[in-house]
């Protein structure tokens, strides 16, 4: 899924724009995510016994440190594998999402091993960290050498660090 990856900036481009995807399980916080970053996010959302789910893409758009950042969040169920590959092609880097009040599942593992075996750039994002029960060190057990950062949609811990570390992350791709 990540063979199509951007390995730097466009020289053309004036606005140093960067596409990054979030990829996590079905109720990880991928749209929460999107809306902390962008509180006017374009979201394709229906809905479902357990409220409402992404079925498409999410995308939110925020400048940060001089670049134009587009978060794309994607679909958690396996049934969308197709739209996550669409999503993903010409990403500069990754984004797991992690309940980390329910740890890593089997498909995040997943996902994080592609990225990391493809040398896409990637952050595992430990949200939900103002909930009860939440363990970021549950989260770093299974991640590896992987940055781990956590992150409260709710409260906005872990926005501008994120932000910093996409920032980072692109600036060495220039």
């Amino acid at each position: 899924m990540f063979e199509n990856r951007a390995t730097k900036l466009s020289v053309r481009d004036n606005e140093n724009r960067v596409k990054i995807v979030a990829f996590g399980s079905y109720h990880s916080g991928k749209t929460a995510l999107v809306r902390s970053i962008d509180p006017k996010p374009h979201l394709t959302e229906a809905k479902n016994l357990d409220g409402e789910t992404t079925v498409a893409m999410d995308l939110g758009v925020r400048e940060h440190r001089g670049y134009k950042m587009y978060i794309y969040g994607t679909p958690g169920q396996e049934r969308f594998e197709v739209a996550r590959a669409v999503v993903a092609f010409g990403l500069h880097a990754g984004i797991v999402v992690v309940d980390a009040v329910r740890g890593m599942t089997s498909f995040e593992k997943r996902v994080l091993c592609e990225l990391t075996d493809n040398n896409v750039p990637c952050i595992v994002l430990a949200t939900k960290m103002d909930l009860p029960g939440a363990s970021i060190d549950r989260v770093r057990r299974d991640c590896g050498e992987v940055c781990v950062l956590p992150f409260s949609a709710s409260t906005g811990q872990g926005v501008t660090e994120l932000l910093d570390k996409i920032a980072d992350i692109a600036s060495s791709m220039a």
